[in-house]
C-alpha cells in the first residue's frame, strides 16, 4: 500500500511538517505516516522536554489520522529510506537542519529510487 511519510526531529516546530504531510496525503488519498529515528550515537535517552514533545507529536499525529513510529538507529539516514521503501512511500517530506540547510533531503534523494519524491516542507 502506498503511503504518505513524514520524518520528525525533537523539536515541536515539527508539527508544520506533519500539517504538510496530512493536506498532501488527503489530496492524493493516501494514508499518512510519521517517523522519528533517534541516533544512537546521540540520544541515550529521553529527557523529560523531548518526552513532551514527542507526546505533542504523537498526538497531533494521531488527529491527523497517521501512525506514529518511534526507532532507534545509528544510520538515520538509511533507516529512514529502509522504512520508506518497505512501507510503501511515495512521498518523503522532511525539513532543514538547524542551520537552514537541507542535507537531509539530498541525501534521502541519494538513498531512495525515482519512485520516492524527496519534499522539502
Amino acid at each position: 500500500m502506498e503511503t504518505v511519510l513524514v520524518c520528525v526531529t525533537v523539536q515541536k516546530e515539527c508539527e508544520r511538517l506533519i500539517l504538510a504531510g496530512r493536506r498532501f496525503a488527503e489530496a492524493e488519498g493516501l494514508p499518512l505516516r510519521v517517523l522519528h529515528v533517534m541516533d544512537e550515537g546521540k540520544q541515550a535517552g529521553f529527557d523529560p522536554a523531548a518526552q513532551e514533545v514527542l507526546n505533542h507529536l504523537y498526538a497531533l499525529s494521531r488527529d491527523a489520522h497517521a501512525e506514529m513510529t518511534i526507532l532507534r538507529a545509528q544510520d538515520v539516514r538509511q533507516t529512514i529510506a529502509d522504512y520508506a521503501r518497505k512501507n510503501g512511500a511515495v512521498c518523503v517530506i522532511v525539513g532543514s537542519d538547524k542551520q537552514g540547510e537541507w542535507a537531509m533531503a539530498e541525501d534521502l534523494r541519494e538513498l531512495l529510487d525515482d519512485r520516492i519524491t524527496v519534499m522539502k516542507a
